[in-house]
């Protein structure tokens, strides 16, 4: 019996579903979770690697997670 990988990936809160954020990881993510185990998060503390507006980042990380 092969056991499945264990992945964790992760996409930054940019408030909108764009083409990029589709070709570079949801795409990706229905294809593997097929055949692995998969978590998926949204990762807020990588969105600060540039300044944001607390609140808007905020509003920006549950706006992306009820569209994903």
């Amino acid at each position: 019996m092969i056991e499945n990988k264990k992945l964790f990936s992760g996409i930054q809160p940019s408030g909108n579903l764009t083409i990029g954020n589709y070709i570079g990881a949801l795409s990706q993510w229905i294809e593997i979770q097929e055949n692995n185990n998969c978590l998926f998060s949204v990762v807020d503390y990588h969105a600060i690697t540039v300044y944001q507006d607390p609140e808007e980042l905020r509003s920006k990380i549950i706006e992306i997670t009820k569209i994903y």
